[in-house]
């Protein structure tokens, strides 16, 4: 009887042993906000990561990084398991452009970090191997920064909230309308889809200007822009826009951009498509975030603050 109580006791021991101490908070990430790099090892191989605000469901990495973790490799394993695969498909205005997808592990500040990641054909990320969105990560808040506030800076927050869809995103209102606000700071320039322009134009007046051209918005899929100048500047998460690209052709759903905003060849080409849904979207970009001292993102309650200087 007591070689037999013995034997129960030994079989209970592992699950009556005490689970391990979760490990404690990581405290604030500060980064710099020109190269906000973190390194996140995977498989033994190390990947730069640019912190994103402007990031999506996946940690997009460079066809390169791909390689380098063999994720091409149909018998690869995660923690011990044959791995996930698939595709993503992403719709960029006009564009559908589709991504390898598969999971991961990766390792970080002695975490591991269970992670999606997605990859092209190409790299399309410079000066790192891929962009990580802020909420991957084991910190509540993260801080980019650029530079020590002044007194002529400001701060200005705004509320965020996630779509498994669309990213992080804000709600700003726009005269009688409100738009969808996203933070790219790893974006070269401050581009407004088409329905967005058109708010923009409502509420404060405006036309075009300047050459129809090419702007990359995602992925490396590049789309074409012609500049709004609005005849009343518009300010925004505390950026104040008076000049906004707008994609000509995307997102527009029942909008109307001024009558000259597209002409001759781009006109055609408009005609052959349906309009898209409706979706106003201001991605402000690194040509007006750059001025700011610094850009912090907290999990809660989920906001970006900017640190920019005062309109």
């Amino acid at each position: 009887m007591r070689l037999l109580l013995l034997l129960v006791l030994l079989l209970a021991a592992p699950a009556l042993a005490a689970k391990p101490a979760p490990l404690p908070p990581l405290p604030p990430l500060v980064v710099d906000a020109a190269a906000p790099i973190v390194t996140i090892t995977i498989d033994g191989v190390p990947l730069r990561l640019r912190v994103d605000p402007g990031g999506t469901r996946h940690v997009q990495i460079n066809a390169s990084a791909a390689r380098r973790l063999g994720l091409g490799n149909s018998a690869r394993l995660v923690a011990g398991k044959p791995a996930d695969s698939g595709h993503s498909d992403t719709q960029i205005g006009m564009v559908s452009a589709r991504e390898s997808t598969g999971n991961a592990i990766g390792h970080y500040a002695d975490r591991d970090l269970p992670l999606v990641l997605a990859w092209s054909d190409r790299d399309h990320v410079d000066g790192a191997d891929g962009l990580i969105g802020p909420g991957f990560l084991p910190h509540d808040e993260i801080r980019l920064v650029r530079r020590a506030a002044s007194a002529a800076d400001r701060t200005t927050r705004l509320a965020m909230h996630w779509d498994d869809e669309r990213g992080l995103l804000g709600t700003v209102p726009v005269g009688d309308h409100v738009i969808d606000v996203q933070i790219s700071p790893a974006a070269a320039q401050t581009i407004a889809t088409a329905a967005a322009a058109a708010w923009l134009v409502a509420a404060q007046g405006g036309h075009v200007d300047g050459p129809v051209r090419d702007a990359v918005i995602a992925q490396g899929v590049a789309r074409p822009v012609r500049d709004i100048v609005l005849d009343r500047p518009v300010t925004i998460a505390g950026i104040t826009l008076a000049r906004v690209a707008t994609r000509l052709f995307d997102w527009s759903g029942k909008t109307s951009l001024p009558a000259d905003a597209a002409a001759g060849d781009e006109m055609v080409v408009r005609a052959k498509f349906d309009a898209q849904r409706e979706w106003p979207k201001l991605a402000i970009g690194n040509d007006h975030l750059g001025a700011c001292a610094e850009i912090t993102w907290h999990r809660l309650p989920l906001a970006i603050e900017l640190t920019c200087p005062a309109a």
